[in-house]
Order: C-alpha cells, then structure tokens, then sequence
C-alpha cells in the first residue's frame, strides 16, 4: 500500500513545524497528525478554554479532511490528549456536539502539552 501526502496548498496553510505532514492518504484512509487549537493561516493560538480550543480544533480538522475527500462524519478514530484529563466533561460536550452517533472509536489521554490544552489526531474512511 502506498503512502501519499495529502496537498493542502490549495487552503492557505502553512506547513507543519516538524518532520512530518499534516495529513497522509494510505489506501482510503486518511491519517491527520495532531491538530492543536492555531488559526490554520496565521499559527496564532485561538481560545483559552478546552471548549474554544476543542472547537477550534474540530473546525480545522474538517478544513483538513475536506482537502482530503473526507468529512467529519468520514472520521472512524480519535485519539485526543488533554493538559487536564480532569476537563474530560468539557472535552466530551464538544466533542458530541462536532461529532455524531455512532461515534468514533475514541481514546482520550492526559498529556504535557506545550501552550495549549487539548491536541487530537483523527483517522478517517473515504
């Protein structure tokens, strides 16, 4: 099977900060690497809850998935990791909101994150 990096000229979106892609497309899956809460144009940090953050994220992640073929409702995995594992509940209600039954499978993790609360990778079906 063969790995493809996804283009994602075509958003405005600068490329990621390390030795890896933002997105890769192996067979009809898609892979999205951790996602933190930066406006997709300017890297800037957007909100200061996990519920700004985890919007945010969530909305970039679709913008992702969209360059890809995909939708949110195309996501089949979430792994999400929060600097509070105590802010679950705010995560969850999000999440339900973004998110729709049959949901993902899911693991959620408490993590040291660097200057934001919550980072999320997904996988997806096309």
């Amino acid at each position: 099977m063969t790995r493809t990096w996804i283009p994602i000229d075509d958003l405005a979106i600068p490329p990621a900060g390390g030795a890896y892609s933002r997105a890769a497309r192996a067979g009809n899956l898609v892979f999205l690497s951790g996602q933190v809460p930066r406006d997709l144009a300017t890297g800037e940090l957007v909100g200061s809850t996990v519920t700004d953050q985890t919007k945010k994220i969530f909305d970039n992640i679709e913008t992702l998935l969209k360059g890809a073929g995909a939708t949110l409702e195309s996501i089949v995995s979430v792994t999400a990791y929060l600097a509070d594992i105590n802010s679950w509940g705010e995560f969850d209600a999000v999440y339900r909101e973004c998110l729709s039954a049959p949901f993902p499978t899911r693991t959620t993790v408490g993590a040291g994150l660097h200057g934001f609360l919550v980072e999320i990778s997904v996988i997806a079906a096309i």
